[in-house]
């Protein structure tokens, strides 16, 4: 899950939490959530409260879903979590599993921000160092 494209991100903080494991980069969260997890607005409170601290309200960032294990969210819950990041950019889906990739690009009627999906880390990286460069 760590960061390997040439890039100015630096690794802030590594949150291993119940729900999954998180990294806290200058601009750019990565999270992978862990086998079987039913990712809900409660349960995603915590690495919410963890990014809220580290980024505060203002410095924007860009969330990378590195979705190597297979877990589940409502979709109809995206908008709620993605409220509560006011200085939320973009959201990068990355999968090696064309089947979640498909799925994963139905996320977009659901989040009113830039998202796009990836089947490697770096190409998300990319992109999201992008985005950020225009925030």
């Amino acid at each position: 899950m760590e960061i390997t494209a040439s890039t100015t991100q630096e690794l802030i903080a590594e949150h291993n939490l119940e729900i999954g494991k998180f990294l806290f980069y200058t601009n750019i969260i990565v999270g992978e959530f862990r086998e079987g997890v039913h990712v809900t607005k409660e349960n995603a409170i915590e690495p919410i409260y963890i990014s809220q601290k580290i980024y505060g309200e203002y410095k924007p960032i860009v969330y990378i879903s590195h979705r190597k294990n297979s877990y589940s969210m409502d979709p109809v819950e995206y908008k709620e979590v993605v409220d509560l990041f006011p200085n939320f950019k973009g959201f990068a889906i990355v999968s090696q599993n064309k089947y979640r990739r498909m799925i994963a690009s139905l996320e977009k009627l659901f989040i009113k921000k830039p998202i796009e999906v990836f089947e490697n880390m770096d190409s998300a990286l990319i992109w999201a160092e992008k985005l950020l460069k225009k925030a």
